[in-house]
């Protein structure tokens, strides 16, 4: 299970980490990364807060060669309890030099936010499974040695995945919106995630859309 686990971290920074990879099955990886990926940047600033949704994983591990539905799903389930963000912030001085944020500042000022404007605080590391603690700590080096010094202060931030309902904060396949602020900085998530959906056809003119689309843009034909 070790190597398996492994496996899956090697592929996942490989096909997420540069921003060039193929595509996995039906889902454009590009595109979900662009759609995951959010940019606070200001001038000599570097501010990059990624989600990793369900599919991400979803996506690396159907790609690995031998692996059953059961142990995909067996993985999947380790994260299904929470909404995963990673976040890397640093000050670029004159002279090209980066500053980076430590983790505990960041920890510190670190809110997921849900669409009636509930915030979330980042679950300390005793409230995350060991599994899914074991799952992120591999990615820690891998980030790293694939990234330098941006992945060397790229840190994991774990919340809750449902509200005091029990709704899901953030589901990316189901209409919604959530945010997550990060010490002066707030970035936003609409929902779904067009990566994550299929084409739509236009019943009139027959042209290919993006799942995300009501309407054809071409005759304004609602769309199935």
């Amino acid at each position: 299970m070790r190597v398996l686990k492994l496996a899956l971290v090697l592929l996942l920074v490989a096909q997420l980490a540069v921003p060039f990879g193929a595509s996995a099955q039906e889902i454009n990886v590009n595109l979900l990364v662009q759609e995951t990926q959010k940019r606070a940047e200001s001038p000599g600033e570097i501010n990059i807060i990624w989600w990793f949704p369900e599919d991400i994983w979803r996506v690396s591990l159907a790609q690995t060669p031998n692996i059953t539905p059961e142990q995909i799903e067996a993985t999947l389930s380790v994260f299904r309890p929470y909404v995963i963000m990673a976040a890397v912030m640093g000050k670029v001085d004159p002279l090209g030099t980066v500053t980076y944020k430590s983790e505990a500042e960041m920890r510190a000022n670190v809110r997921l936010i849900d669409a009636s404007g509930s915030e979330y605080l980042p679950l300390a590391e005793d409230g995350i499974n060991a599994m899914t603690k074991g799952y992120l700590a591999m990615m820690k080096p891998i980030f790293a040695n694939t990234m330098g010094p941006m992945g060397q202060n790229m840190y994991f931030f774990v919340f809750v995945a449902k509200d005091k309902n029990g709704a899901d904060i953030a589901d990316p396949r189901k209409e919604g919106i959530f945010s997550v602020r990060l010490l002066d900085k707030e970035v936003q998530w609409k929902l779904p995630l067009t990566s994550l959906l299929p084409e739509k056809t236009c019943p009139t003119c027959k042209q290919k859309l993006s799942g995300a689309y009501k309407y054809c843009p071409w005759d304004g034909t609602p769309l199935p």
